[in-house]
């Protein structure tokens, strides 16, 4: 009868071993050293067990810290695209603002030149008898200007008539 799959052979005993070496001393030789190597194996195989114990619980906390350190990057572009998107948005509206400051100044000198062509900016005075010109233009209440300087003014703007006055500067329209 065959033995079966589950049998385990059960270890001799040193008195059975010492038999076997009366009588096959070459046997008892090769039982001994494949004890010898069984107990070296299962020393290695321990040993293995533990480094690779070491290892698993290196890399474990290798990869705990690396995704700690990812979920900190995350965040960390979460908020450099938010302060992105602001500085954007913040250029954006200045660009705005040059562009509506440009477009003022565009305005402003267009009046200048018109009020260059169509009004006198020389006004004509006499202080103590003699003629001095004024750069004044005629907008500026020239009256009151022309008295605190003991002018006396040849056509001061109030004394225009309604007729010859030009009209005044449109307000800007967005």
């Amino acid at each position: 009868m065959e033995k079966p799959f589950e049998y385990r052979r059960r270890p001799l005993s040193h008195q059975e071993l010492e038999n076997i070496a009366r009588t096959d001393p070459k046997r008892a030789k090769r039982i001994i050293i494949n004890r010898k190597s069984a107990l070296r194996a299962k020393e290695k195989k321990k040993l293995y067990t533990c480094e690779l114990e070491q290892r698993f619980q290196k890399l474990k906390s290798e990869a705990a810290q690396a995704s700690l350190q990812f979920n900190l990057l995350q965040m960390e572009q979460k908020s450099l695209i938010n302060e992105n998107s602001m500085l954007k948005d913040h250029t954006k509206l200045t660009k705005q603002m040059i562009e509506l400051q440009e477009s003022k100044k565009d305005v402003i000198r267009k009046e200048i030149k018109f009020y260059q062509h169509f009004v006198p900016t020389q006004m004509c005075g006499t202080v103590g008898g003699n003629m001095v010109n004024n750069l004044i233009p005629v907008w500026v209440n020239n009256s009151s200007m022309a008295a605190t300087q003991g002018l006396t003014l040849l056509h001061p703007v109030g004394q225009l008539s309604n007729q010859t006055r030009l009209p005044s500067p449109q307000p800007l329209r967005q």
